[in-house]
């Protein structure tokens, strides 16, 4: 059964079958139009809404999480008694179409069915179409009217075919936040790490602290181990999870707005190798001496266990110690702590970004998603769009799977001269 709504004059028809259908890029474009449209930049709760919508749209989605995710309600909050998403879905609603209206000329469209909250994306005849079927209406069939018919068709074809281009180049380009993390007219190269173990036959141990080949010399955790079974063997086989997946995400965000981009495994990072180049760098600072020099000036710190994330001034309201912990209702629900810190390169004109603490995949759903980099874009302007930053987030994960992510911290980077 197809589903039918009416913007205007038009007749929005489609199934789920003609919403997979639609291209991706087209998808972008469809939610750029919309967000970016005047009258959602003066409604910022509909459009974060809207946003939520759109990264949950394959997923069946609650009144109650919309409430908690995106309104902030308190954990006990009842939609049943508190009408304040339904209330919202119908204003929603309404945008939408208002756009749909005032926008006419894109083949798809953003739709919320009544009696639901579930966004939908279907199609339209084009404008196009709609223009040579009311010629064709009012206009004699002659060869001179048929031909005035072409000229039209063709004319708003181009003139479509223009403005999808330009949505396009648009919808594709990477967001200000990133514009102005990654340089221009540089490679961009996201290295993931890949740890030190030490193997004694088919023992494999990893000592957190190090990531040296030779740190078993030094360390005093594996000190019992080397003196009944003697020096170790080095291992160095795979990655961390979280770091592949981290990995993954930002190539599929970066790649698709065409920043060009090369990923590496790594154990020893030097910054004189990949000097012109910007740098994403994942994981935490003992898996690479070399960013020592970087992360030892920061205000922000990854402790010894890497679960806690250190604050060396704080300001009114913060803590010094940021300690992640289990929800005491489902211990599968969890706050983390992570490190984002944006530094200059080690070649001029370059750009050094860390992602660090345990759960870098995390920090990269944060940096990627639209919702959560949507506010964080706001604080970073708040801040003055600066350059060089670092900021503390809290990702609150269920499984492997990210609930909700925000900075709660956030500092300004001095360049010196």
């Amino acid at each position: 059964m197809a589903d039918s709504v009416r913007i205007g004059n038009a007749m929005v028809v489609g199934t789920k079958e003609a919403c997979e259908a639609v291209p991706p890029r087209e998808k972008a474009e469809l939610l750029e139009s919309v967000v970016a449209s005047p009258g959602f930049a003066k409604a910022p709760a509909l459009r974060k809404l809207l946003l939520y919508l759109w990264e949950h749209r394959d997923e069946p989605v609650t009144e109650y999480a919309i409430g908690v995710d995106v309104f902030g309600k308190r954990q006990d909050f009842d939609p049943k008694i508190d009408a304040t998403v339904r209330v919202h879905i119908s204003r929603l609603r309404q945008k939408l179409k208002e756009h749909a209206e005032a926008d006419p000329q894109f083949p798809y469209r953003l739709v919320i069915p009544p009696g639901t909250h579930r966004l939908e994306i279907l199609p339209v005849a084009s404008r196009e179409a709609r223009a040579f079927a009311q010629l064709r209406h009012w206009l004699l069939p002659t060869a001179t009217i048929a031909l005035a018919i072409t000229t039209v068709a063709i004319f708003i074809e181009n003139r479509t075919l223009r403005e999808r281009l330009e949505a396009s180049e648009k919808a594709t380009s990477l967001p200000d936040l990133w514009r102005a993390m990654l340089r221009p007219g540089r490679l961009t190269r996201v290295v993931y790490p890949i740890p030190v173990f030490y193997r004694w036959n088919r023992l494999r141990v990893r000592d957190v602290t190090n990531n040296h080949p030779d740190g078993w010399k030094d360390s005093p955790n594996l000190a019992p181990l080397v003196a009944r079974f003697g020096p170790p063997q080095l291992s160095q086989s795979y990655s961390v999870a979280s770091d592949t997946s981290a990995a993954i995400q930002l190539t599929r965000f970066l790649s698709g707005r065409g920043v060009p981009l090369e990923v590496s495994p790594t154990a020893s990072l030097s910054l004189d190798q990949y000097g012109n180049e910007n740098l994403i760098f994942l994981g935490m600072p003992p898996t690479n001496a070399a960013l020592d020099q970087y992360v030892n000036r920061l205000n922000f710190y990854l402790l010894p266990g890497n679960a806690q994330v250190g604050n060396r001034a704080p300001q009114d309201g913060e803590p010094s110690l940021f300690t992640g912990k289990a929800d005491p209702n489902n211990p599968a629900i969890r706050e983390q702590y992570g490190h984002v810190a944006v530094l200059p390169g080690h070649a001029p004109d370059s750009t050094l970004v860390l992602l660090i603490g345990l759960q870098t995949a995390s920090l990269a759903t944060f940096l990627t998603s639209p919702v959560s980099l949507e506010e964080f874009e706001s604080q970073w302007r708040d801040a003055g769009r600066p350059r060089f930053f670092e900021a503390v987030i809290s990702a609150v994960t269920e499984g492997n799977q990210v609930k909700r992510a925000k900075a709660v911290a956030f500092r300004k980077i001095p360049v010196s001269n």
